[in-house]
Protein backbone atom coordinates (compact mmCIF):
# COMPACT_ATOMS: atom_id res chain seq x y z
CA UNK A 1 0.00 0.00 0.00
CA UNK A 2 2.74 2.64 0.83
CA UNK A 3 4.67 1.49 -2.12
CA UNK A 4 2.75 4.09 -4.82
CA UNK A 5 3.64 6.50 -2.47
CA UNK A 6 7.38 6.28 -2.60
CA UNK A 7 8.21 7.85 -5.96
CA UNK A 8 6.48 10.96 -4.63
CA UNK A 9 8.94 11.61 -1.49
CA UNK A 10 12.00 12.60 -4.29
CA UNK A 11 9.76 15.28 -6.07
CA UNK A 12 8.14 16.37 -2.94
CA UNK A 13 11.69 16.81 -1.28
CA UNK A 14 12.86 18.49 -4.34
CA UNK A 15 9.75 21.02 -4.35
CA UNK A 16 10.57 21.79 -1.01
CA UNK A 17 14.06 22.45 -1.76
CA UNK A 18 13.74 24.72 -4.76
CA UNK A 19 10.88 26.68 -2.68
CA UNK A 20 13.41 27.08 0.53
CA UNK A 21 15.83 28.47 -2.20
CA UNK A 22 13.28 30.80 -3.80
CA UNK A 23 12.12 32.37 0.02
CA UNK A 24 16.07 32.54 1.03
CA UNK A 25 16.51 34.92 -2.30
CA UNK A 26 13.26 37.06 -1.55
CA UNK A 27 14.64 37.15 1.69
CA UNK A 28 18.13 38.27 0.72
CA UNK A 29 16.36 41.18 -2.28
CA UNK A 30 14.10 42.37 0.73
CA UNK A 31 17.03 42.96 2.90
CA UNK A 32 19.55 44.52 1.01
CA UNK A 33 16.38 47.06 -0.69
CA UNK A 34 16.11 47.44 2.97
CA UNK A 35 19.47 48.70 3.16
CA UNK A 36 19.07 50.64 0.09
CA UNK A 37 16.41 52.76 0.91
CA UNK A 38 18.09 53.04 4.78
CA UNK A 39 21.05 54.69 3.04
CA UNK A 40 19.54 56.97 0.45
CA UNK A 41 16.34 57.81 3.14
CA UNK A 42 12.62 57.16 2.05
CA UNK A 43 11.43 60.78 2.48
CA UNK A 44 14.61 62.05 -0.13
CA UNK A 45 13.52 59.59 -2.12
CA UNK A 46 10.43 60.25 -2.76
CA UNK A 47 10.99 64.27 -3.13
CA UNK A 48 12.82 63.05 -5.77
CA UNK A 49 11.00 61.08 -7.48
CA UNK A 50 8.02 63.86 -7.02
CA UNK A 51 10.65 66.17 -8.84
CA UNK A 52 10.84 63.88 -12.16
CA UNK A 53 10.60 65.03 -15.51
CA UNK A 54 7.60 63.66 -17.51
CA UNK A 55 8.98 64.17 -21.15
CA UNK A 56 12.42 62.78 -20.45
CA UNK A 57 11.16 59.33 -18.67
CA UNK A 58 8.69 59.20 -21.78
CA UNK A 59 12.00 59.51 -24.18
CA UNK A 60 13.35 56.86 -21.87
CA UNK A 61 10.65 54.61 -22.42
CA UNK A 62 10.93 55.35 -26.11
CA UNK A 63 14.44 54.27 -26.29
CA UNK A 64 13.86 50.93 -24.53
CA UNK A 65 10.74 50.52 -26.75
CA UNK A 66 13.11 50.75 -29.74
CA UNK A 67 15.64 48.40 -27.87
CA UNK A 68 13.08 45.33 -27.79
CA UNK A 69 12.81 45.81 -31.74
CA UNK A 70 15.88 45.76 -32.19
CA UNK A 71 15.62 42.58 -30.07
CA UNK A 72 13.30 41.06 -32.27
CA UNK A 73 14.56 42.00 -35.54
CA UNK A 74 17.84 40.15 -34.17
CA UNK A 75 16.06 37.33 -33.23
CA UNK A 76 14.07 37.11 -36.29
CA UNK A 77 17.17 37.16 -38.58
CA UNK A 78 19.07 34.77 -36.81
CA UNK A 79 16.05 32.67 -36.77
CA UNK A 80 15.73 33.17 -40.27
CA UNK A 81 19.50 31.81 -41.17
CA UNK A 82 18.41 28.38 -39.91
CA UNK A 83 15.28 28.79 -42.53
CA UNK A 84 12.86 29.85 -39.78
CA UNK A 85 10.10 32.12 -40.75
CA UNK A 86 8.35 34.16 -38.19
CA UNK A 87 5.59 37.21 -37.48
CA UNK A 88 7.40 40.19 -36.42
CA UNK A 89 4.24 41.23 -33.86
CA UNK A 90 4.24 37.23 -32.63
CA UNK A 91 8.02 37.70 -31.79
CA UNK A 92 7.95 41.12 -30.89
CA UNK A 93 5.84 39.83 -27.68
CA UNK A 94 7.40 36.53 -27.36
CA UNK A 95 10.38 39.07 -27.06
CA UNK A 96 8.70 41.03 -24.05
CA UNK A 97 8.18 37.71 -22.66
CA UNK A 98 11.52 35.90 -22.27
CA UNK A 99 12.33 39.77 -20.73
CA UNK A 100 9.68 39.66 -17.99
CA UNK A 101 10.75 36.17 -17.29
CA UNK A 102 14.27 37.39 -16.83
CA UNK A 103 13.05 40.32 -14.74
CA UNK A 104 12.40 37.90 -12.10
CA UNK A 105 14.60 35.04 -12.14
CA UNK A 106 18.26 34.24 -10.77
CA UNK A 107 21.15 35.56 -13.11
CA UNK A 108 18.59 36.78 -15.42
CA UNK A 109 18.21 32.99 -16.61
CA UNK A 110 14.46 33.17 -17.67
CA UNK A 111 15.54 34.26 -21.13
CA UNK A 112 16.48 31.05 -22.37
CA UNK A 113 13.05 30.70 -22.19
CA UNK A 114 12.07 32.70 -24.92
CA UNK A 115 11.88 29.41 -27.27
CA UNK A 116 8.90 28.15 -25.36
CA UNK A 117 6.99 32.11 -26.39
CA UNK A 118 7.84 30.80 -29.74
CA UNK A 119 5.87 27.78 -30.00
CA UNK A 120 3.17 28.73 -31.41
CA UNK A 121 4.65 29.99 -34.26
CA UNK A 122 5.83 26.31 -34.67
CA UNK A 123 9.54 27.31 -33.90
CA UNK A 124 11.57 24.06 -33.36
CA UNK A 125 13.29 24.34 -29.64
CA UNK A 126 16.34 23.40 -30.99
CA UNK A 127 16.60 25.93 -33.13
CA UNK A 128 14.81 28.53 -30.64
CA UNK A 129 17.57 27.32 -28.40
CA UNK A 130 21.15 27.53 -30.44
CA UNK A 131 19.43 31.58 -31.59
CA UNK A 132 19.27 32.47 -27.98
CA UNK A 133 22.51 30.90 -26.77
CA UNK A 134 23.96 32.75 -29.79
CA UNK A 135 23.12 36.03 -29.19
CA UNK A 136 23.78 35.97 -25.71
CA UNK A 137 27.43 34.97 -26.38
CA UNK A 138 28.03 38.39 -28.69
CA UNK A 139 26.06 40.10 -25.67
CA UNK A 140 28.34 38.75 -23.18
CA UNK A 141 31.10 39.80 -25.28
CA UNK A 142 29.23 43.34 -26.02
CA UNK A 143 29.06 43.99 -22.13
CA UNK A 144 33.05 42.91 -21.56
CA UNK A 145 34.39 45.05 -24.05
CA UNK A 146 31.94 47.60 -22.52
CA UNK A 147 32.67 47.06 -19.14
CA UNK A 148 36.62 47.56 -20.20
CA UNK A 149 36.16 50.88 -21.66
CA UNK A 150 34.19 52.06 -18.88
CA UNK A 151 36.93 50.96 -16.27
CA UNK A 152 39.50 52.91 -18.13
CA UNK A 153 36.91 55.96 -18.69
CA UNK A 154 36.54 55.97 -15.12
CA UNK A 155 39.94 55.96 -14.47
CA UNK A 156 40.23 58.65 -16.47
CA UNK A 157 37.68 60.71 -15.75
CA UNK A 158 37.09 60.09 -11.89
CA UNK A 159 40.26 61.96 -10.02
CA UNK A 160 42.02 59.63 -7.50
CA UNK A 161 40.57 61.25 -3.83
CA UNK A 162 36.82 61.05 -5.09
CA UNK A 163 37.99 56.89 -5.67
CA UNK A 164 39.33 56.65 -2.70
CA UNK A 165 36.51 58.69 -0.72
CA UNK A 166 34.03 55.90 -2.59
CA UNK A 167 35.69 53.28 -2.32
CA UNK A 168 38.10 53.81 0.99
CA UNK A 169 39.41 50.24 1.07
CA UNK A 170 41.38 48.10 -0.59
CA UNK A 171 43.62 45.41 -1.22
CA UNK A 172 47.03 44.67 -1.94
CA UNK A 173 47.56 48.77 -2.95
CA UNK A 174 44.46 48.15 -5.76
CA UNK A 175 40.99 50.12 -4.93
CA UNK A 176 37.83 48.25 -3.76
CA UNK A 177 36.22 49.67 -6.06
CA UNK A 178 38.77 48.69 -9.00
CA UNK A 179 38.62 45.05 -7.70
CA UNK A 180 34.50 44.90 -7.72
CA UNK A 181 34.84 46.13 -11.50
CA UNK A 182 37.03 43.74 -12.59
CA UNK A 183 35.14 40.96 -11.07
CA UNK A 184 32.34 42.13 -13.15
CA UNK A 185 34.02 41.81 -16.24
CA UNK A 186 35.54 38.32 -15.27
CA UNK A 187 31.90 37.29 -14.68
CA UNK A 188 30.73 38.26 -17.97
CA UNK A 189 33.69 37.15 -19.69
CA UNK A 190 33.75 33.61 -18.42
CA UNK A 191 29.76 33.67 -19.59
CA UNK A 192 30.44 34.23 -22.90
CA UNK A 193 33.67 31.37 -23.05
CA UNK A 194 31.18 29.21 -21.69
CA UNK A 195 28.36 30.36 -24.19
CA UNK A 196 30.88 30.37 -27.24
CA UNK A 197 31.78 27.32 -26.50
CA UNK A 198 28.90 25.27 -26.00
CA UNK A 199 27.13 27.33 -29.49
CA UNK A 200 30.44 27.23 -31.79
CA UNK A 201 32.81 24.58 -30.77
CA UNK A 202 31.67 20.84 -31.74
CA UNK A 203 33.93 19.56 -28.94
CA UNK A 204 32.81 21.18 -26.33
CA UNK A 205 29.27 20.05 -27.14
CA UNK A 206 30.96 16.31 -27.71
CA UNK A 207 32.26 16.80 -23.66
CA UNK A 208 28.97 18.18 -22.42
CA UNK A 209 27.36 15.14 -24.40
CA UNK A 210 29.25 12.63 -22.11
CA UNK A 211 29.24 14.87 -19.37
CA UNK A 212 25.47 15.08 -19.03
CA UNK A 213 24.63 11.12 -20.01
CA UNK A 214 26.39 9.97 -17.37
CA UNK A 215 24.41 8.09 -14.88
CA UNK A 216 24.53 10.44 -12.34
CA UNK A 217 22.97 13.61 -14.26
CA UNK A 218 21.10 11.80 -16.78
CA UNK A 219 18.28 11.85 -15.28
CA UNK A 220 18.30 15.18 -14.43
CA UNK A 221 19.35 16.15 -18.26
CA UNK A 222 17.43 13.39 -20.26
CA UNK A 223 15.16 16.15 -21.66
CA UNK A 224 17.46 18.57 -22.87
CA UNK A 225 19.81 15.40 -24.36
CA UNK A 226 17.29 14.48 -26.60
CA UNK A 227 17.78 17.99 -28.59
CA UNK A 228 21.41 18.21 -28.71
CA UNK A 229 21.72 16.53 -32.08
CA UNK A 230 19.24 19.09 -33.57
CA UNK A 231 20.76 21.64 -31.28
CA UNK A 232 23.87 20.98 -32.84
CA UNK A 233 23.02 21.44 -37.00
CA UNK A 234 21.33 24.62 -35.49
CA UNK A 235 24.37 26.55 -34.41
CA UNK A 236 26.03 25.85 -37.49
CA UNK A 237 23.11 28.25 -38.88
CA UNK A 238 23.82 30.37 -36.15
CA UNK A 239 27.21 30.79 -36.73
CA UNK A 240 25.77 32.74 -39.78
CA UNK A 241 24.35 35.28 -38.23
CA UNK A 242 27.37 36.59 -36.43
CA UNK A 243 27.98 39.64 -38.03
CA UNK A 244 24.23 41.28 -37.60
CA UNK A 245 24.16 39.87 -34.52
CA UNK A 246 27.23 42.34 -33.88
CA UNK A 247 25.72 45.21 -35.38
CA UNK A 248 21.99 45.08 -33.95
CA UNK A 249 23.51 44.46 -30.33
CA UNK A 250 25.94 47.82 -30.92
CA UNK A 251 22.65 49.34 -31.56
CA UNK A 252 21.09 48.67 -28.93
CA UNK A 253 24.06 49.52 -26.64
CA UNK A 254 23.90 53.15 -28.32
CA UNK A 255 20.35 53.41 -27.64
CA UNK A 256 20.37 51.83 -24.21
CA UNK A 257 22.97 54.70 -23.34
CA UNK A 258 20.08 57.13 -24.52
CA UNK A 259 17.41 55.66 -22.30
CA UNK A 260 19.79 55.92 -19.34
CA UNK A 261 20.76 59.44 -20.35
CA UNK A 262 17.32 60.95 -20.84
CA UNK A 263 16.70 59.07 -17.38
CA UNK A 264 19.17 60.83 -15.45
CA UNK A 265 18.04 64.32 -17.31
CA UNK A 266 14.40 63.30 -16.01
CA UNK A 267 15.73 63.28 -12.64
CA UNK A 268 18.27 66.17 -13.19
CA UNK A 269 21.66 64.37 -13.00
CA UNK A 270 23.75 66.74 -15.28
CA UNK A 271 27.12 65.37 -14.18
CA UNK A 272 27.31 62.39 -15.99
CA UNK A 273 27.60 62.55 -20.17
CA UNK A 274 26.18 60.47 -22.66
CA UNK A 275 29.19 58.49 -23.15
CA UNK A 276 29.32 58.09 -19.50
CA UNK A 277 26.05 56.30 -19.60
CA UNK A 278 27.31 54.40 -22.54
CA UNK A 279 29.96 52.53 -21.22
CA UNK A 280 29.05 51.87 -17.55
CA UNK A 281 25.57 50.59 -18.01
CA UNK A 282 27.12 47.38 -19.11
CA UNK A 283 29.31 47.11 -16.70
CA UNK A 284 26.73 47.87 -13.90
CA UNK A 285 24.44 45.67 -15.53
CA UNK A 286 26.52 42.71 -15.05
CA UNK A 287 25.64 42.44 -11.15
CA UNK A 288 22.09 41.50 -12.81
CA UNK A 289 23.65 38.49 -13.15
CA UNK A 290 24.26 37.30 -9.49
CA UNK A 291 22.03 34.16 -8.89
CA UNK A 292 22.03 35.72 -5.17
CA UNK A 293 18.39 37.78 -5.93
CA UNK A 294 15.65 37.84 -8.59
CA UNK A 295 17.95 39.37 -11.90
CA UNK A 296 20.50 41.30 -9.40
CA UNK A 297 17.38 43.14 -7.75
CA UNK A 298 19.24 45.25 -5.12
CA UNK A 299 22.90 44.25 -6.14
CA UNK A 300 22.76 46.29 -9.32
CA UNK A 301 20.89 49.05 -7.50
CA UNK A 302 23.50 49.77 -4.88
CA UNK A 303 26.38 49.25 -7.84
CA UNK A 304 24.49 52.16 -9.40
CA UNK A 305 24.81 54.35 -6.74
CA UNK A 306 28.47 53.37 -6.15
CA UNK A 307 29.43 53.91 -9.67
CA UNK A 308 27.96 57.05 -10.08
CA UNK A 309 28.66 58.66 -6.98
CA UNK A 310 32.33 58.85 -8.58
CA UNK A 311 30.91 61.92 -10.86
CA UNK A 312 29.85 64.15 -7.77
CA UNK A 313 32.16 66.19 -5.37
CA UNK A 314 32.47 64.55 -2.07
CA UNK A 315 30.96 64.37 0.41
CA UNK A 316 27.55 63.55 -0.98
CA UNK A 317 24.95 64.97 -0.02
CA UNK A 318 21.55 63.16 1.21
CA UNK A 319 19.63 64.81 -1.92
CA UNK A 320 22.46 63.34 -4.09
CA UNK A 321 22.09 59.90 -2.65
CA UNK A 322 18.63 59.71 -2.93
CA UNK A 323 18.08 61.20 -6.57
CA UNK A 324 20.72 58.41 -7.84
CA UNK A 325 18.79 55.70 -5.73
CA UNK A 326 15.51 57.28 -7.70
CA UNK A 327 17.90 56.48 -10.81
CA UNK A 328 18.38 52.91 -9.65
CA UNK A 329 14.92 51.68 -8.85
CA UNK A 330 13.29 53.48 -12.18
CA UNK A 331 16.14 52.16 -14.17
CA UNK A 332 14.85 48.35 -13.28
CA UNK A 333 10.83 49.67 -12.93
CA UNK A 334 10.98 51.10 -16.50
CA UNK A 335 11.85 47.48 -17.99
CA UNK A 336 9.67 45.94 -15.70
CA UNK A 337 6.92 47.86 -16.61
CA UNK A 338 6.97 48.11 -20.07
CA UNK A 339 7.94 44.34 -20.39
CA UNK A 340 4.92 43.49 -18.37
CA UNK A 341 3.64 43.40 -22.41
CA UNK A 342 5.04 39.67 -22.62
CA UNK A 343 2.27 38.46 -19.80
CA UNK A 344 -0.43 37.51 -22.48
CA UNK A 345 2.16 35.54 -24.33
CA UNK A 346 3.42 33.85 -21.06
CA UNK A 347 -0.37 33.03 -20.41
CA UNK A 348 -0.67 32.08 -24.05
CA UNK A 349 2.38 29.62 -24.07
CA UNK A 350 1.53 28.01 -20.94
CA UNK A 351 -1.85 27.03 -21.89
CA UNK A 352 -0.38 25.46 -25.12
CA UNK A 353 1.80 23.48 -23.18
CA UNK A 354 -0.90 21.99 -21.10
CA UNK A 355 -3.38 21.31 -24.04
CA UNK A 356 -0.46 19.67 -26.22
CA UNK A 357 -0.24 17.52 -23.05
CA UNK A 358 -3.97 15.97 -23.29
CA UNK A 359 -3.82 14.45 -26.64
CA UNK A 360 -0.81 12.62 -25.49
CA UNK A 361 -2.39 11.41 -22.25
CA UNK A 362 -5.63 10.27 -24.39
CA UNK A 363 -3.17 8.21 -27.24
CA UNK A 364 -1.51 6.25 -24.08
CA UNK A 365 -4.81 5.05 -22.84
CA UNK A 366 -6.92 4.99 -26.19
CA UNK A 367 -5.47 1.03 -26.48
CA UNK A 368 -6.47 0.04 -23.04
CA UNK A 369 -10.07 0.69 -24.00
CA UNK A 370 -9.87 -1.62 -27.21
Amino acid sequence: MTNPQLPSAPKTQSSSKRILKILIQVVVMVAIFGALLWYVGIGSLYNALLTIKVEYLLLAFLMYFGINLLFTVRLRRVLSKDGVKTSFGKTLLAQYAGMLTSDVTPGRSGYILTPVYLRDQNVPASKGLSSILGIQTIEFLAKVIGGIGAVIFLVKVVPAATWNYVFPQSIAGINLGLIVAGLGIGLMLTGAIVLAAFTWSQRAISLFDRIANSRFLKRFTGGLMGKLEEYKESSHSTRKAIPEIAVLTFACWILKGFEWYFLGLALGITQIPWIGYFLIHPLVTALAFVPLTPAGAGIQEFGIIGIFTLFFTAPISLETKATLGAFAILARGLLIFEDLAGVPQIVKSTSLIFSRKKPEAASVTSPNKT
